[in-house]
């Protein structure tokens, strides 16, 4: 029978390992965990939501999500590898949520820190596999996933309604309009409000929501029309440029 966390947190273990399956679509209510959480998709992708932006975690990354941060997280076809830390047992915990990547040694890890039992032998050899996996983990460099949401009550509003239909074609000064301020003054609140350049951010948004949308198998034609690119090959550039990978191979790793 599967392990919830809720039930083995107070564990006397540095590290939990568990492995959760979700359906297409389910969301997972705000929540919070004790510990700090390594959460990684074995296949899927997810989307982590905080009060403090967006995250998105495809195929082969894994996100840290710091202990008492609630957190919501969208799961699109995912079966999670989840691995929970003891604050103490990190040198230094993560203060805010980040992505890294995950490269194939520390996915062996996880992969097996997942048949581990949950009362492992510390000193034999599923304890040093978990002192290992924390080793790993700790020193995978983090990558830019993360989509700010700005705390300005008037630009959040506009910024969720984009991400929920977003076009590469959305100008500056049409937002400055909806918000009856010059483009200066709303080139300036967007960076104070979100750190990125609003071009910045319009494309992670763009490159988000294909990646969910790639990974229910929507084909790159559809997505590039949908978002306002001229052709596939202009929302591929993109999307390599944004990503390091182009979405065809993407949809292969999915």
């Amino acid at each position: 029978m599967p392990r919830h966390i809720d039930t083995v947190e107070d564990t006397d273990r540095d590290v939990i390992a568990l492995e959760s399956v979700y359906p297409n679509g389910q969301i997972v209510d705000t929540h919070s965990h004790r510990r700090v959480q390594l959460l990684y998709g074995a296949t899927g992708t997810m989307q982590l939501d905080t009060k403090f932006g967006t995250w998105i975690v495809p195929p082969g990354f894994a996100v840290w999500i710091p202990a008492g941060v609630p957190h919501q997280l969208t799961m699109t076809n995912v079966v999670t590898h989840s691995l929970y830390f003891r604050s103490a047992a990190l040198a230094n915990p993560p203060q805010k949520c980040q992505v890294i990547e995950v490269p194939p040694f520390l996915k062996e890890l996880i992969r097996e820190a997942i048949k581990v039992p949950l009362l492992y032998e510390p000193d034999l050899r599923d304890g040093l596999l978990m002192k290992m996996l924390l080793q790993e983990a700790c020193i995978q460099p983090v990558v830019p996933l993360h989509l700010p949401m700005p705390k300005d009550p008037q630009l959040a509003r506009l910024c969720q309604a984009f991400y929920k239909a977003p076009v590469q074609t959305a100008t500056p000064q049409e937002w400055a309009r909806r918000l009856h301020v010059s483009e200066r003054t709303f080139y300036r609140r967007f960076l104070a409000s979100t750190g990125m350049t609003f071009m910045s951010w319009r494309q992670q948004a763009c490159v988000f929501v294909a990646l969910s949308r790639l990974s229910l198998g929507q084909s790159v034609t559809a997505i590039a029309l949908d978002m306002g690119y001229e052709s596939p090959s202009s929302f591929s550039t993109m999307f390599k440029k944004s990503m390091g990978f182009a979405p065809s191979l993407y949809m292969r790793q999915v």
